[in-house]
Protein backbone atom coordinates (compact mmCIF):
# COMPACT_ATOMS: atom_id res chain seq x y z
CA UNK A 1 0.00 0.00 0.00
CA UNK A 2 2.91 2.66 0.44
CA UNK A 3 4.68 1.80 -2.47
CA UNK A 4 1.15 2.81 -4.42
CA UNK A 5 1.13 5.82 -2.71
CA UNK A 6 5.17 6.38 -3.67
CA UNK A 7 4.35 5.96 -7.12
CA UNK A 8 1.22 7.84 -7.67
CA UNK A 9 2.73 10.99 -5.16
CA UNK A 10 6.29 11.22 -6.19
CA UNK A 11 7.59 14.69 -6.50
CA UNK A 12 8.21 14.52 -10.31
CA UNK A 13 4.61 13.56 -10.84
CA UNK A 14 3.12 16.63 -8.53
CA UNK A 15 5.30 19.12 -10.13
CA UNK A 16 4.32 18.04 -13.45
CA UNK A 17 0.61 18.62 -12.11
CA UNK A 18 1.98 22.07 -10.43
CA UNK A 19 3.69 23.55 -13.85
CA UNK A 20 0.55 21.88 -16.18
CA UNK A 21 -2.17 23.07 -13.96
CA UNK A 22 -0.22 27.18 -13.55
CA UNK A 23 -0.21 27.29 -17.60
CA UNK A 24 -3.83 26.56 -18.57
CA UNK A 25 -4.84 28.72 -15.95
CA UNK A 26 -2.70 31.20 -16.82
CA UNK A 27 -3.30 30.40 -20.39
CA UNK A 28 -6.82 30.43 -19.77
CA UNK A 29 -7.00 33.61 -17.73
CA UNK A 30 -5.06 35.38 -21.12
CA UNK A 31 -8.41 34.35 -23.20
CA UNK A 32 -10.79 35.56 -21.06
CA UNK A 33 -8.96 39.09 -20.78
CA UNK A 34 -8.90 39.15 -24.44
CA UNK A 35 -12.53 38.79 -24.86
CA UNK A 36 -13.23 41.64 -21.99
CA UNK A 37 -10.87 44.15 -24.46
CA UNK A 38 -12.32 43.05 -27.57
CA UNK A 39 -15.66 43.53 -26.17
CA UNK A 40 -14.73 47.17 -24.63
CA UNK A 41 -13.07 50.45 -25.67
CA UNK A 42 -12.81 53.95 -24.23
CA UNK A 43 -14.86 56.92 -24.95
CA UNK A 44 -13.66 60.62 -24.06
CA UNK A 45 -16.88 62.46 -21.80
CA UNK A 46 -18.94 64.41 -24.47
CA UNK A 47 -19.86 67.91 -23.21
CA UNK A 48 -22.69 68.13 -20.84
CA UNK A 49 -24.07 69.12 -17.35
CA UNK A 50 -21.28 66.79 -15.68
CA UNK A 51 -18.20 68.61 -16.25
CA UNK A 52 -20.35 71.67 -16.77
CA UNK A 53 -20.19 71.72 -20.56
CA UNK A 54 -16.59 71.62 -21.05
CA UNK A 55 -15.44 73.71 -18.18
CA UNK A 56 -14.52 70.35 -16.43
CA UNK A 57 -12.13 67.99 -17.57
CA UNK A 58 -13.50 65.53 -19.63
CA UNK A 59 -13.54 62.03 -18.29
CA UNK A 60 -12.71 59.01 -20.06
CA UNK A 61 -15.42 56.40 -20.12
CA UNK A 62 -15.76 52.54 -20.33
CA UNK A 63 -17.88 51.46 -22.97
CA UNK A 64 -19.25 48.12 -23.34
CA UNK A 65 -20.19 46.83 -26.54
CA UNK A 66 -22.26 44.07 -24.74
CA UNK A 67 -24.15 43.81 -21.91
CA UNK A 68 -21.76 43.07 -18.77
CA UNK A 69 -23.13 39.51 -17.71
CA UNK A 70 -22.76 38.23 -21.57
CA UNK A 71 -19.54 39.54 -21.60
CA UNK A 72 -18.66 38.03 -18.44
CA UNK A 73 -20.01 34.49 -19.63
CA UNK A 74 -18.06 34.46 -23.04
CA UNK A 75 -14.64 35.21 -21.10
CA UNK A 76 -15.32 32.16 -18.35
CA UNK A 77 -16.46 30.14 -21.61
CA UNK A 78 -13.86 30.88 -23.60
CA UNK A 79 -11.41 30.95 -20.84
CA UNK A 80 -12.44 27.26 -19.46
CA UNK A 81 -12.49 25.88 -23.01
CA UNK A 82 -8.24 27.36 -23.71
CA UNK A 83 -7.45 26.10 -20.45
CA UNK A 84 -8.99 22.87 -21.13
CA UNK A 85 -7.49 22.93 -24.85
CA UNK A 86 -3.88 23.53 -22.63
CA UNK A 87 -4.39 20.67 -20.70
CA UNK A 88 -5.25 18.20 -23.18
CA UNK A 89 -2.46 18.99 -25.99
CA UNK A 90 0.14 19.16 -22.84
CA UNK A 91 -1.41 15.36 -21.73
CA UNK A 92 -1.35 14.05 -25.26
CA UNK A 93 1.72 15.98 -27.33
CA UNK A 94 4.43 13.35 -27.68
CA UNK A 95 7.40 15.79 -28.06
CA UNK A 96 6.80 17.58 -24.53
CA UNK A 97 7.30 14.02 -23.14
CA UNK A 98 10.47 13.52 -25.35
CA UNK A 99 11.94 16.90 -23.80
CA UNK A 100 10.60 15.94 -20.91
CA UNK A 101 13.06 12.61 -20.69
CA UNK A 102 16.29 14.43 -22.46
CA UNK A 103 16.05 16.66 -19.79
CA UNK A 104 15.85 13.70 -16.89
CA UNK A 105 18.58 12.21 -19.16
CA UNK A 106 20.93 15.00 -19.06
CA UNK A 107 20.15 16.20 -15.23
CA UNK A 108 21.32 12.45 -14.61
CA UNK A 109 24.45 13.08 -16.77
CA UNK A 110 23.72 10.66 -19.10
CA UNK A 111 25.03 13.08 -21.61
CA UNK A 112 28.40 13.08 -20.53
CA UNK A 113 28.18 9.45 -19.87
CA UNK A 114 27.59 8.32 -23.77
CA UNK A 115 29.88 11.11 -25.41
CA UNK A 116 32.95 9.20 -23.53
CA UNK A 117 32.11 5.97 -23.65
CA UNK A 118 32.76 5.58 -27.53
CA UNK A 119 36.12 6.86 -27.55
CA UNK A 120 39.38 4.28 -26.85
Amino acid sequence: MHEIFRKAFSLAKLRQLCVNTTLSNFVGYLAGSLVTVMTTYESVERRGFRNLFGVLPRKIVVVHRLPEWLEWSLAVLLGYLVMELVRHAMRNNKYLRLMDRSARHWAQGGIEQSGTAGRP
